[in-house]
């Protein structure tokens, strides 16, 4: 998986969180944890890429899952 799927399927997990505490936990790791490089900065395509999957859920083409749906999904087996 390259960086720009990596960083997509974060942007994704990110839209999924619903809990606050959950959310200011994974805020709180980036502030300490992950330094900011110059060097390091989403690109124009990767920035394009997350616009367009962004633009496919609200045409309701795709659909994210919440932290319990992907878990029952997981567990039931489910492909796709």
């Amino acid at each position: 998986m390259d960086s720009a799927a990596i960083k997509l399927e974060l942007m994704q997990q990110l839209m999924s969180i619903v809990d606050d505490k959950t959310l200011r936990k994974v805020a709180n790791f980036f502030k300490k944890e992950v330094v900011a490089e110059e060097d390091e900065d989403i690109t124009d395509e990767e920035y394009a890429e997350f616009d367009e999957a962004i633009a496919k859920h609200e045409r309701g083409e795709v659909k994210f899952h919440t932290e319990e749906e992907s878990m029952r999904l997981i567990r039931a087996g489910h492909k796709g």
